[in-house]
């Protein structure tokens, strides 16, 4: 088949975790033998084996530049491609029978949860474009149970997927003193800021030898704290493997593809239970789910058990096996062909 990919960002200049799914899905696709092209704002990946269109914002003023991506797919020949398949802003895209809609959480969330004013209605907004995509012929995916439900009219969901071959254990990399993990930004839902906090406060008066590593958009620095601004992806599987625990402090998460790929490194999770967190971690099976209120307790629990983190590591390997992109990309692939037969 040939397929269009639509997405504004790719991982080489914004590795986010939307643009890093598409990527790892063009990819499995293409594998899978179909012809994938990704119509983006970004340039192609080193080890992209689709195409890539790459579009220019040109001069458009920063406050229009979120509306361009809408206008410029708008412009691309869908009838050349056999699938047409939006990862966002399609709520000006002409109306095609072969559309696919992947929702990776929802803006509403993203509204509900926002640090700022500003950035509330600017989400708000796009909650409404969201609803503009969902009266739009083709099929709508969500990636987890907890898109649907602020989405009602997706009825049909296929999470997110991690490659496998990529992501998986070398224990022989890990430090020798316990050590600490965590990606994202210091400010609004990903509460970096609560991670340190808790690492200064709470895991570093009872293990002094403890580090964190941060990585993530806003620089900072303090006792036993490492600060990454960007890495490969090899690099972030070295690190998965490296650490004793792997932090996610979100108040949401769509979905959660970082805990995957730690658990697929054999590394032991400590999740904030979000929503995303809980389509994913079974608490005391295969991580911790827990509350703002026990999170520190439950860090330091598990550098303190050897045994515990094994037992996480093993159920938690069992666990990312369920979500390998090439079976994502089997389940997409079926979607696709029952919108050929239509």
């Amino acid at each position: 088949m040939k397929i269009a990919f639509f997405n504004k960002n790719l991982p080489s200049d914004q590795p986010n975790g939307v643009s890093i799914q598409v990527h790892y899905l063009a990819n499995a696709l293409v594998d899978l033998g179909h012809d994938v092209t990704c119509f983006s704002f970004s340039p192609p990946l080193l080890d992209s084996r689709y195409k890539v269109h790459t579009f220019s914002y040109g001069k458009t003023l920063f406050l229009f530049r979120k509306f361009i991506p809408a206008i410029k797919f708008r412009t691309i020949d869908c009838t050349k491609f056999d699938i047409v398949h939006y990862h966002g802003d399609d709520y000006l895209c002409k109306n095609c029978p072969t559309r696919v809609r992947t929702f990776y959480g929802s803006a509403l969330m993203e509204a509900i949860h926002a640090a700022t004013m500003a950035r509330f209605f600017y989400q708000a907004l796009f909650y409404l474009f969201e609803w503009i995509s969902c009266f739009k012929p083709g099929k709508l995916i969500g990636i987890s149970a907890n898109t649907t439900r602020a989405l009602p009219l997706v009825k049909e969901v296929i999470p997110c997927g991690v490659p496998l071959q990529v992501f998986c254990p070398d224990n022989s990399v890990r430090t020798s003193h316990p050590s600490i993990l965590f990606l994202g930004g210091l400010l609004g839902r990903k509460r970096g800021n609560l991670m340190i906090k808790i690492f200064h406060q709470s895991i570093l008066p009872r293990y002094p030898d403890c580090t964190l590593t941060i990585v993530g958009p806003q620089a900072c620095s303090g006792p036993n704290i490492k600060y990454i601004s960007k890495l490969e992806e090899t690099e972030l599987v070295r690190l998965y493997r490296s650490h004793w625990v792997y932090c996610q402090m979100s108040s949401y998460e769509g979905f959660g593809v970082p805990v995957l790929e730690a658990m697929a490194c054999g590394t032991a999770v400590v999740a904030i239970r979000n929503a995303g967190a809980k389509e994913i971690v079974t608490d005391g099976l295969d991580g911790f789910c827990c509350t703002n209120e026990d999170i520190a307790e439950r860090i330091v629990e598990l550098i303190a058990n050897r045994e515990l983190r094994n037992h996480f590591y093993c159920n938690g390997l069992q666990t990312a096996g369920k979500y390998d992109m090439r079976e994502a990309a089997l389940l997409y692939e079926k979607e696709y062909r029952s919108l050929q037969c239509r």
